[in-house]
This record gives C-alpha cells, sequence and structure tokens, in this order.
C-alpha cells in the first residue's frame, strides 16, 4: 500500500485540513472512515471503478459510488468494502470550511454518498479529467489545490469564529459564549450552518476524535482511567458507549486494529477493520 499525505498551502489550509493518495490495498473486507466534524470528498483515480459504502448503524442502506462523493455530514463511522483496484485521493476539510470555500448550505449535503458534480458542478467535472490525465501525485495535489484556490479564501468573521470554538470545543458553552463576543443563540447557529452540528453532538464528536488520537500515540500504554476522567466520562461504560456510537467498535478493538495491523498509523482518519469481524 502506498500512502502520501499533504497539506494544502496558507491560506487554503484554514479550510482543507489535509489530502491523502492511497493506492493498493490489503487483504480486508472493510475500512472504516472516522468523523471529526469536517465533510469530506473523495475522488477514484480509476473511473471504472465503484465503491460500496453504508453508514455503521445501517448496513442494509448501501451506496455505489464512482469518480468522486462527498461523506456528508458524517455523523458516525462509514464503512467501505476494500476494493482492491481503488486508488484515491481524500479531502478532509476543516470544521466549517467546506461551506466556507464553497458557501454550500450543510444541509444540502447530509448524505454520504452525493455525487461530487452534483454538488460542485461541471468545474469539478474538469478537474476529474485533468486527474485522470495527470501521472504524479504532487502534481494531483496541486491541481486539486489551484481548484479550490479559484473560491474565496477572504477572511471571514463567521470562519474565525467556527476555528475559534472548534479549537476550544472542550472549555464550557459559557466560556466559548463570553469570549466569542456573540450570544449563546447566535454562536449555536453559527456552528449549526457552517457545520450542521449542534454545540452538543459537535463536542462529542471532538472528544471522539482526541480520544482516538491518543489511543494512536499511546498504543502501547493505555491507562484507560485516566481517560475517562480526563476527557469527562461519567464512568468506564459511558467511555465505552460513546466510542462505540462513532467508532462501531469498542476502544479495546480499536486498539486492537492500531496495533496489529501497522498500516493504521499511515492514514490516521481510518480504520483498517481486522478481518475476523463480520458485518
Amino acid at each position: 500500500m502506498q500512502v502520501l499525505h499533504y497539506i494544502p498551502t496558507y491560506p487554503l489550509s484554514n479550510f482543507i485540513q489535509h489530502m491523502v493518495y492511497v493506492n493498493g490495498s490489503l487483504p480486508i473486507p472493510y475500512i472504516k472512515e472516522l468523523p471529526e466534524g469536517g465533510i469530506n470528498l473523495i475522488i477514484e483515480l480509476n473511473e471504472h471503478t465503484s465503491n460500496v459504502l453504508f453508514e455503521e448503524n445501517n448496513a442494509n442502506l448501501k451506496w455505489t459510488v464512482k469518480h468522486a462523493w462527498i461523506s456528508g455530514m458524517q455523523k458516525q463511522a462509514i464503512v467501505y468494502e476494500n476494493n482492491p483496484d481503488s486508488t484515491i485521493i481524500s479531502i478532509r476539510f476543516t470544521a466549517g470550511g467546506f461551506y466556507t470555500l464553497t458557501k454550500i448550505p450543510v444541509p444540502a449535503i447530509h448524505s454520504i454518498g452525493l455525487e461530487a458534480k452534483d454538488i460542485l458542478g461541471y468545474t469539478f467535472n474538469r478537474l476529474y479529467e485533468s486527474l485522470l490525465n495527470t501521472d504524479k501525485v504532487l502534481d494531483k495535489f496541486k491541481l486539486i489545490e489551484d481548484y479550490f484556490f479559484r473560491y474565496s479564501t477572504e477572511p471571514s468573521m463567521e470562519q474565525d469564529i467556527v476555528r475559534f470554538v472548534n479549537n476550544n470545543i472542550t472549555q464550557p458553552i459559557e466560556w466559548l459564549v463570553h469570549r466569542s463576543g456573540y450570544s449563546q443563540k447566535h454562536l449555536i447557529y453559527l456552528l449549526k450552518k457552517h457545520t450542521g452540528f449542534s454545540t452538543k453532538y459537535f463536542k462529542r464528536i471532538k472528544r471522539f476524535h482526541q480520544v482516538a488520537n491518543e489511543i494512536q500515540r499511546n498504543k502501547g500504554h493505555i491507562d484507560w482511567f485516566s481517560i475517562v476522567h480526563r476527557y469527562g466520562y461519567y464512568d468506564q461504560a459511558h467511555f465505552i458507549k460513546d466510542f462505540s456510537h462513532f467508532a462501531g467498535i469498542s476502544p479495546v478493538e480499536y486498539l486492537l486494529s492500531q496495533v496489529q495491523l501497522e498500516n493504521n498509523r499511515l492514514i490516521p482518519d481510518m480504520i483498517l477493520q481486522l478481518p475476523e469481524r463480520k458485518y
């Protein structure tokens, strides 16, 4: 498996967190995309290859997608049937970054399998054709970067506020309201407008992702008791339930996925699912 990671140049990095190129596969049946609060755009570079995905909590509702698709408001993990013929570039937007760049309302992209061309229009079709005709991966990243630089990357007060909330989401809502200078009602409105999430649910997603990152960093010596208390869970049962809600597997199962499959460290936003688990 070949994995290349790219951080866009400033100021686009305010809106796009990173791009990841993945070529090749592992002998596993499923791959999971973890939620983080931002929108994902996935581009399939093998134009005749289809991909199948479904929500973590609804394996009966499946989407078959080709070329490029948008993950939408990702409330839980998205599960992909592993396709050995797939070569993708995954673009993860910062919280609120997709809306600020494109001005496309988040409620319009609530589904997880929307074709990108239906959302971004004919200009994206031209980008896709250019990507297929470009050999070097770095040049592909540059093409995507140039495409999104066509949108306005001017500073936005609203995006600054959303970024402030995202960076300080562990603080109480009263603290966020006081420091932002906005009313609580307007702050909640801005977060919903830019991310699609309520403040409470957004806080849960960000806490989950912080815990997942800590497990990745410290997989050789995890102190579960410390995690439960430092991240504000009521008890161990609450921690397991909340983590499983977003990941579809328990914290211990997630730890095993990190330990047993070394490639997991290459794609931190994904779970390369253990082969023996069934859906």
